[in-house]
């Protein structure tokens, strides 16, 4: 029985604790469910890991992992730091400082690179720990978007040479299957005309409770946050860029060569607010703050709904005399399109090509949501583990 040994980054976070916990009810080792099952190596969380070549014995334990998960989201839910998971990893016997490159030094130093897949789930600029993995050799799964959208066309393309090496499929709607089909269509030369779609679970919740009415706008992001639907900081969310990322990963999926300047980004908090901006106060004061923007935002939905259409946070592309023109904002829809009728989280894209310029390949999911992530990271590591077998 070979296993497929991997190191999780961001292990301490809330994908990196699911994916875990999905491996060790479904995947691991001990439970003898699959001929080659994958064996949890390497955990490492933001300054410092633990790396076990037999494996590491949480992957054994459920329960232990779901206890773990379930302290951390109340300390969320509260307003504090999700701190047992990473406790725990510090307590383990082995533990050591160090960042991502620190690890991936040692696995080199040890003669792993070859049968380790790292899994970056993690928020981080990693771009050159992707590259020197793919330049050892190793195999990389991502949801990280920064080092698939913010890299250099350059760099893009030596990472994701070998598909075989390189999934980022999850970097886009938890994994659903945007960025394979756009990269199919790149293969087949099937250019692709536009792109348009809701990228954010978070905005389109948002957009949703804004559109009913029933709660402002500093409530609905106190909601979302308490829910752990937002980032630490809601501004993350609140700016754009997250959804601007996205669409560059699916437009350099497709074959444009864009990165994150060629996107126009409209932020869903409108101009004239710059004492709210990141470098202005903190989260908690803008928390405090947002209620400012509760009149200004009631006024822009209830306006739009009066017409009987709804404003969704929208990311475009369009081919515009052969060149690439990007857009993320809000735009008015339809009740009844497929944007406008989106609920709750759920995500969709819509991408019409060469061959299908009629009707659009239509993909919708219920949103990046934690356990469809996860459970697609494990289904990216299964593709890994088919095409290197093959």
């Amino acid at each position: 029985m070979a296993h497929q040994n991997i190191a999780i980054l961001g292990a301490t976070g809330n994908i990196g604790q699911e994916l875990a916990k999905q491996i060790s009810l479904k995947d691991a080792p001990y439970l003898g469910k699959n001929e080659n099952p994958t064996n949890i190596i390497a955990m490492a969380g933001r300054g410092g890991f633990v790396l076990k070549q037999g494996g590491i014995e949480i992957q054994n334990d459920p329960g232990l992992i779901a206890e773990l998960q379930g302290i951390d989201r109340k300390l969320a839910s509260n307003g504090q730091p999700r701190t047992a998971f990473k406790n725990w990893l510090k307590g383990q016997p082995g533990y050591q400082e160090g960042q991502a490159k620190d690890l991936f030094d040692k696995i080199v130093k040890l003669g792993l690179i070859d049968d380790v897949v790292f899994v970056d789930l993690t928020a981080d600029d990693l771009t050159e720990v992707h590259q020197q993995i793919i330049e050892a050799k190793g195999s990389i799964v991502t949801a990280n978007k920064i080092p698939v959208a913010q890299s250099s066309w350059e760099v893009f393309q030596t990472l994701t040479r070998l598909r075989r090496k390189y999934a980022f499929s999850c970097s886009v709607m938890a994994g659903s299957g945007a960025v394979p089909y756009l990269q199919k269509c790149f293969d087949l030369k099937d250019e692709v005309l536009s792109i348009e779609g809701c990228f954010s679970g978070t905005l389109g919740k948002l957009c949703n409770l804004l559109h009913e009415g029933k709660i402002t706008f500093s409530e609905a992001i106190r909601q979302l946050k308490a829910a752990g639907d937002t980032e630490p900081d809601a501004r993350d969310d609140l700016s754009g860029m997250d959804v601007a990322r996205k669409i560059v990963v699916l437009a350099r999926a497709a074959g444009y060569k864009v990165d994150l300047q060629n996107v126009v980004v409209a932020p869903f908090i409108p101009e004239g607010f710059e004492d709210l901006a990141a470098s202005r106060c903190n989260p908690e004061e803008f928390m405090e703050k947002c209620s400012v923007l509760n009149e200004i935002m009631a006024d822009k939905f209830r306006e739009v709904k009066g017409r009987g259409m709804t404003l969704k946070y929208v990311a475009t592309l369009k081919i515009e005399d052969g060149v690439p023109k990007l857009t993320v904002g809000l735009r008015e829809e339809e009740l009844n399109s497929p944007l406008g009728s989106l609920k709750g989280n759920a995500n969709k894209v819509l991408i019409y090509t060469d061959t299908d310029s009629d009707i659009p390949w239509d993909l919708g999911s219920g949103g990046s949501g934690i356990k469809r992530t996860a459970k697609n990271v494990r289904g990216d590591l299964r593709d890994i583990q088919i095409s290197i077998a093959a």
